[in-house]
């Protein structure tokens, strides 16, 4: 086949290829366009996922009647000069690619006027061809309308996702630069809605409040650190959330290099998370707001064709500025000890407690998963009367209905949560269990024949409450619980988009979510999902419906039964009765897995009795 230039348009396209993947895309290229034009007032309307229409309207300096028609043309920027201009870049765009990949896949309305001009310009453009210019009344700024996005790349668009999700990813771009640029005033409407709002009054604090709700701004701690001086000035500024607030995801870190976003992945992303280091359970990700700032020589910006992500010049000093700027506001936070502090742990540091304890599972003997009870015959002679049957002091007949829920009110009693023996097999794969008492409101002793359990009451529950759903899944439904009195939840724009969008799907997990403005109203709730807990599984689902709960739907309902068994189980640090840890451990003998939670970490670990004796110095 020879070799030939490519059409125009063709090519075109294929750049556009590299800088617009979806809405979102564009809405990060025109509001950095805008951001770079001193705008203060910036609106985004979506319609249709951002595919039919999306609309991005500034108050900033505009584009010159005489200059607008260059600005579509390829690699035309005022932000440039020379090549070592490169090496200097203060605005967040610089390549001059984003209008004409725009204009070559959708039809551009542009509608600018400079602030010394008295009349503003209106250029209509499609499929990257000047379609009319005229002269028109308007305020200084520029307004943008793209409509049909990749209208003839067909191709394109089915790689694209929901339209729910797609403006749920604009509304992740608006999130962004509204923390980036506080004295910024953001709104954005979708389909009518208002979705996101802020104030402009250069507070970030203010801007989370607005954007992730009082009760999740107010918990963040500053992060305020300067190194160096001059060209080798490295500073850190932000907000980061305390060991105890977490998500699912890294969709809540907000990281940007002198004020540009970047992606919460790689090497930076690594780094905040590792400032945790303990103090975080495996799986989970911080609240986050930081600026990186350093001298623009000192970082490279052109490394990505999104520019999504930098490269800097001294990396290693970079991170550990970082690092080190996190551990500090932690521990000046409160409730966290410097690492060569050798004390005690602290009343809070609960979450550490149960980390450390489970590492030590891996030294010590763990039972086989699927070791049958032993029945009264089975036990050594004199242990069958003190264990009987079912490995209790008493037998099982004998137990009463617990008086109220294990956890607290919201939660369904302990009785009615059914047993579930698969046909053929022992009702119980644990050994004889007796309880002997609670540790740190956290972990429930047992002591069997073979040694001392120790069970973690969380994880215990949340094996119990995930079989329990999964049988109600396969009997065709979930119980609901109709709340007398409808809550109101503040949740990240993005993430009310989504559950609104999904509200119809959501009704089969139990759910009944209505749109109340800028909150949500919640009518109903899946039986036994704890209220303190509501808004936090709302989240996780909201991150489940953008996709991360995994790409099938197989992966979606595991995702989804994980969510709920979690935030409807009781917790560390929660005091439980004896017949609460007896009812508890009556129903994990009843689960098929008892050995381990929905997410794979094990519910309990042994001490075996040559153990304890090995220890105590009786063996050796």
């Amino acid at each position: 086949m020879p070799i030939r230039v490519l059409e125009p348009t063709v090519a075109a396209q294929i750049a556009a290829g590299e800088v617009v993947e979806r809405p979102a895309s564009v809405a990060k290229e025109l509001i950095e366009n805008a951001l770079d034009a001193g705008a203060t007032r910036i609106g985004v309307e979506v319609r249709g996922g951002g595919l039919q229409e999306l609309k991005i309207q500034d108050n900033g300096c505009g584009i010159p009647a005489d200059e607008v028609e260059l600005a579509f043309e390829r690699h035309a920027t005022s932000k440039l000069r020379a090549p070592d201009d490169l090496w200097a870049i203060a605005t967040l765009g610089f390549r001059g690619e984003a209008l004409p990949s725009i204009a070559s896949v959708a039809q551009v309305v542009c509608i600018t006027r400079a602030a010394a001009e008295e009349l503003g310009t209106e250029l209509r453009i499609a499929g990257g061809e000047l379609q009319g210019r005229s002269a028109r009344g308007c305020s200084p700024g520029t307004s943008f309308s793209i409509r049909n996005l990749f209208y003839n790349a067909p191709v394109r668009r089915e790689f694209l996702r929901s339209e729910a999700t797609e403006a749920s990813a604009i509304s992740a771009v608006v999130t962004q630069y509204a923390l980036a640029y506080p004295e910024v005033r953001f709104s954005m409407l979708v389909d009518g809605r208002l979705a996101v709002q802020t104030s402009g009054r250069g507070d970030m604090r203010e801007a989370l409040i607005e954007l992730y709700g009082l009760e999740v701004a107010r918990q963040l701690l500053p992060v305020d650190t300067t190194i160096g001086e001059d060209q080798e000035a490295i500073s850190v500024r932000g907000l980061v959330s305390p060991p105890g607030l977490t998500r699912s995801s890294r969709g809540y870190i907000h990281l940007f290099v002198n004020r540009r976003a970047i992606q919460p992945r790689g090497q930076l992303a690594m780094v905040l998370e590792e400032a945790y280091h303990t103090l975080m359970m495996k799986g989970r990700h911080p609240v986050a707001a930081l600026d990186i700032r350093v001298h623009p020589a000192m970082v490279d910006v052109n490394v990505h064709p999104t520019k999504s992500e930098v490269k800097f010049r001294d990396s290693a000093r970079v991170m550990g500025a970082l690092g080190r700027a996190v551990r500090a506001a932690l521990i000046e936070g409160g409730g966290v000890r410097p690492w060569d502090d050798p004390a005690a742990p602290m009343a809070g540091e609960v979450a550490q407690r149960r980390f450390e304890l489970r590492r030590l599972g891996d030294r010590w003997d763990t039972p086989q998963v699927g070791r049958q009870g032993a029945d009264a015959a089975q036990l050594p002679q004199g242990e069958a009367d003190r264990w009987g049957e079912r490995g209790l002091p008493w037998q099982a007949d004998e137990i009463a209905p617990a008086s109220r829920s294990v956890g607290d009110a919201t939660q369904a009693p302990a009785d009615s949560l059914p047993a579930f023996p698969a046909p053929g097999l022992p009702a119980s794969k644990l050994p004889p269990l007796r309880v002997v008492g609670q540790v740190s409101q956290t972990y429930i002793v047992a002591e069997s024949p073979d040694g001392m359990y120790l069970i973690d009451q969380h994880a215990a529950h949340e094996r119990v409450t995930y079989e329990r759903l999964m049988a109600q899944r396969g009997a065709g439904g979930f119980d609901r619980q109709n709340l007398l009195i409808p809550q109101t939840l503040e949740l990240p724009p993005a993430a009310q988009a989504l559950l609104l969008s999904n509200a119809e799907a959501l009704e089969e997990w139990g759910f009944a979510i209505e749109d109340f403005g800028m909150h949500l109203k919640i009518r109903a709730v899946p039986a036994g999902l704890r209220d303190s807990t509501l808004d936090g599984a709302l989240l996780e689902v909201a991150d489940h419906l953008h996709g991360r709960g995994g790409s099938t739907p197989n992966d979606w309902r595991e995702a989804m039964l994980t969510t709920l068994a979690c935030h409807s189980s009781i917790r560390a640090g929660q005091t439980l009765s004896p017949e609460e840890m007896r009812q508890l451990i009556v129903q994990l003998e009843q689960c098929q897995a008892p050995r381990t939670c929905p997410h794979g970490r094990p519910t309990m670990i042994l001490l075996t009795t040559s153990q304890l004796e090995r220890q105590f110095g009786r063996i050796k």
